[in-house]
């Protein structure tokens, strides 16, 4: 490029030196030149055309120019102006023959892009019946005609109010659309492009006002924050709020109550307004107390042992809340030994160092900073030691007769307690008395009782209890039976050997006789032999009466006799006729003849003696033996007869005697 300017600039030194060498005539000396425009304006726009004059001081008229952009040669006609389209450095010089000027100052011509026009306004949208205004605004000082457009149609100022760049529309409902502007400068063939459009909308009615209450809750607490917002539905903007309530006015879109109380309960009225519109909605506010609580204990009793498990109850109708714990105006934390399940405070072992005065209240789970008043506060109060129940006789003797009624209580200091009662650690009962109706041996033992409530059992220490027989009542008969064979009077006796004094009560057949005499007497006819007689001791003083004796029936030893006898006189016929058959068969017996057979006709004396004796000393030997055997078996039968007798006699008799409440031997029968 630069080599290309050295030839340029070459070839015209050439020829301004060929014409002067031609003609010869003397050098003129030419001056400086100037550049100068034809405009007066400041800004020149790219759409402008611009004339340079380049100006010398001397008059020559065969002077031509040479023009130069950017120090490169512009291809002209040498004349004194050119006319540019285009920013840039400009320089010209003079030349006549082969004189020449030197170069002028460089002339910058800077060309503008022409300016965008701009809408603007403050509104987007609109209601019928505002009045919206729009700008069209050209950065720079020129003077600028402007033109409205909505859509691709020109809007004419018969129709609108067009004043300067400023467009103002009195709104109704189809003046919804994008806005256009476009600027000309007067006198100039400058005409800037369309602007962006510039969108407003209309709404075709009048605008809805939104009031939100946040938290949106129906009921609002005292001490809670609740905010009023009011909006407008539709998209807009520019509008001016104010909540009123009664007297009380606040310039805001939102009216906030940091500290609900119950004063702030009202209707709350919102004011809009914008460009002399003005709208208006109200909303009510609920505030009110939270609910309190409701603390009771899980027990009828407010009195507790160590190691006893406690547990308040904190009672809300909602589950929404959760809930804190106080003793004594402190708040409570969990440990080892108190837990907070659900609504509850659980103590799982009292000690004395948990009594105190609980209160508990409410804490909401979503609505973190409302809580309720504390309950009234519940005194719970923990023992230092356990006592064992107290075990008692009613009646507190060393020991009990048997029939005899035995009354042991229970009893344990406080409230709710359910008792066990236990004899040598068997369950009997469950409680607070245990009756021991018509006591025997077997309900003799050591007997306690265990008291509880809830999880907690306390044992009473061993009560011993003993039951002893009754004195037994012994019956027995003074009649003979002689006496009562023949009608005589029948005559009982009763006795209770216990050392004491008795009265005696006397039964026939099961009812009771008058009479308290330990001697009883009765004439002895069929029917009363036939009855069935019992006594018993009874007195004042424990014992109150004696064990009731056997029962004694006169028949049943009158059949015996007869029995017996009966017997008696079968054995003595039995010995009589033994004794009278004896005697017959030892008169009616025939000696027996013994045959002899003679071996040797020739014997001797000698031998005939000591073989055979003669028939009747044989039978008088004999009949000794036969006698003896005969008083034998008559002695057995009487030794029999009287061994059964006897041995009947005794039972008969001595039987009774055997048992200690049976009746002695009757004596005489």
């Amino acid at each position: 490029m630069e080599t290309f300017k050295i030839i340029l600039l070459t070839v015209a030194v050439c020829v301004q030196v060929t014409p002067q060498e031609s003609t010869g005539g003397p050098p003129i000396q030419i001056p400086k030149p100037n550049i100068s425009k034809n405009s007066t304006h400041e800004v020149l726009y790219s759409t402008e055309t611009v004339t340079l004059h380049c100006k010398v001081s001397i008059r020559a008229s065969e002077l031509q120019y040479d023009w130069y952009k950017d120090s490169v040669h512009l291809e002209t006609d040498h004349q004194f102006s050119i006319s540019v389209t285009n920013g840039g450095s400009y320089e010209c010089k003079a030349k006549n023959g082969s004189s020449e000027s030197e170069k002028s100052d460089s002339y910058t011509i800077t060309l503008q892009d022409l300016p965008e026009p701009q809408v603007q306004s403050d509104w987007t949208e609109a209601f019928p019946g505002e009045k919206v205004s729009l700008q069209c605004v050209i950065p720079g000082s020129e003077t600028w005609t402007y033109m409205w457009f909505k859509g691709s149609e020109t809007i004419s100022s018969d129709e609108t109010s067009i004043k300067d760049n400023t467009l103002t529309l009195s709104v109704k409902s189809n003046d919804g659309g994008p806005y256009m502007c476009q600027a000309k400068l007067k006198d100039r063939t400058v005409e800037t492009a369309k602007s962006k459009a510039h969108s407003l909308t209309v709404y075709g009615s009048e605008p809805t006002v939104v009031l939100k209450q946040d938290p949106s809750y129906l009921e609002i607490y005292t001490g809670e924050q609740v905010k009023l917002t009011c909006s407008i539905e539709q998209n807009t903007s520019k509008w001016e709020y104010k909540w009123q309530k009664d007297s009380v006015e606040v310039n805001s879109q939102t009216y906030t109550i940091s500290n609900a109380t119950l004063d702030r309960n009202g209707e709350y009225t919102c004011t809009i307004s914008r460009r002399g519109m003005t709208f208006a909605k109200s909303t009510k506010l609920n505030i009110r107390e939270p609910p309190r609580p409701e603390l009771s204990i899980d027990s009828q009793w407010k009195s507790f042992y160590p190691n006893e498990k406690v547990i308040l109850k904190c009672s809300m109708n909602s589950n929404e809340w959760g809930y804190e714990w106080f003793r004594n105006g402190a708040q409570l934390s969990g440990d080892k030994e108190i837990s907070f399940p659900g609504n509850t405070l659980s103590i799982r072992s009292a000690k004395a160092s948990h009594s105190g005065q609980y209160s508990c209240r409410g804490k909401h789970r979503k609505r973190t900073p409302v809580t309720t008043g504390q309950t009234e506060a519940l005194q719970l109060h923990v023992h230092d030691n356990t006592p064992k129940p107290h075990i008692r006789k009613y009646q507190w003797f060393d020991f009990f007769y048997t029939g005899e009624n035995i009354q042991l209580g229970c009893n344990m200091t406080g409230d709710g307690w359910k008792y066990d009662w236990y004899k040598d650690s068997k369950p009997l009962t469950s409680h607070p008395n245990h009756t021991i109706n018509s006591a025997s041996l077997s309900d003799t033992g050591a007997y306690h009782c265990k008291a509880k409530r809830g999880d907690f059992p306390v044992d009473s220490e061993s009560l011993q209890v003993r039951v002893e027989a009754r004195p037994p009542a012994v019956l027995s008969l003074e009649t003979e039976l002689s006496d009562i064979m023949s009608g005589n009077i029948l005559t009982l006796r009763c006795n209770v050997s216990d050392g004491k004094q008795w009265s005696y009560a006397w039964f026939e057949n099961e009812k009771q006789l008058n009479g308290s005499s330990d001697m009883y007497k009765v004439t002895a006819t069929e029917e009363t032999i036939k009855s069935e007689f019992k006594c018993k001791g009874i007195r004042t003083e424990r014992p109150l009466y004696s064990a009731l004796s056997e029962g004694f029936t006169a028949n049943n030893i009158i059949l015996k006799r007869k029995i017996l006898l009966a017997i008696s006189g079968c054995v003595i016929c039995c010995i009589v006729f033994l004794i009278i058959g004896c005697l017959v068969l030892r008169l009616t017996r025939k000696p027996e003849k013994k045959e002899t057979v003679q071996d040797d006709l020739f014997f001797s004396m000698a031998d005939s003696k000591n073989q055979t004796a003669s028939p009747l000393e044989e039978y008088m030997d004999n009949s000794p033996t036969e006698m003896e055997e005969c008083e034998e078996k008559e002695e057995l039968l009487t030794d029999r007869v009287s061994d059964v007798n006897v041995d009947v006699v005794i039972k008969d008799e001595d039987s009774p005697a055997a048992e200690p409440n049976g009746l002695t031997s009757f004596k005489g029968l």
